[in-house]
């Protein structure tokens, strides 16, 4: 069952199968809103970026939410690659935004994104990525994986994890359920 009282924002194009579950509003940079002391905001795509032409990759328009209780925050970069992650560092404004304690890896940990600048700037203390276990794509690229290790940033994979846990209270602490809640039958994944 949905939650009745969620706003559903997206980046989906309006045919999409998806949007025929349930209506949303477009994800667009400059969104905020409050949460039980929390800050939300949206930091991409543009307004104008959905009325490119040719039209862009769906990649390109993901959406790009910053949370944060005002000591931690969190950057969900969805599939952005690298010209979007570029984009985002060249803008001043965005600059002190993009700074996150942990960051949700762009695009799986692609070799098309975690460029060098934009890791830079967000400077991330853990990064997660979510990728299947053995996926046709090989996330993370080793060469993604480098460039977070250079960083000295706490990479944490989902086929070893399992579900990642995360508390701006502890921010130095990722738990992985894999690890922390076994069970008997449970096997190891390398």
């Amino acid at each position: 069952m949905m939650q009745p009282q969620a706003a559903l924002l997206s980046s989906l194009e309006p045919q999409h199968t998806l949007q025929q579950l349930r209506a949303s509003q477009r994800c667009e940079a400059g969104m905020r809103w409050q949460w039980d002391g929390v800050d939300f905001e949206v930091l991409h795509p543009d307004a104008a970026d959905y009325e490119t032409e040719p039209a862009p990759k769906a990649n390109a328009l993901s959406c790009v939410l910053r949370i944060s209780n005002g000591r931690q925050a969190a950057l969900l970069a969805g599939d952005i690659e690298a010209a979007q992650e570029q984009r985002l560092v060249d803008d001043p404004a965005m600059l002190p935004l993009l700074r996150a304690d942990v960051l949700l890896v762009p695009h799986h940990g692609s070799k098309t994104s975690s460029t060098d600048a934009f890791l830079r700037a967000v400077q991330p203390r853990h990064a997660l990525v979510q990728a299947g276990y053995r996926n046709r794509y090989g996330h993370p690229a080793a060469s993604v994986v480098t460039r977070y290790e250079a960083l000295g940033t706490h990479l944490v994979l989902s086929p070893r994890c399992g579900a990642a846990r995360w508390h701006s209270a502890e921010p130095q602490n990722v738990a992985c359920m894999r690890e922390d809640e076994r069970h008997y039958w449970a096997h190891d994944v390398p």
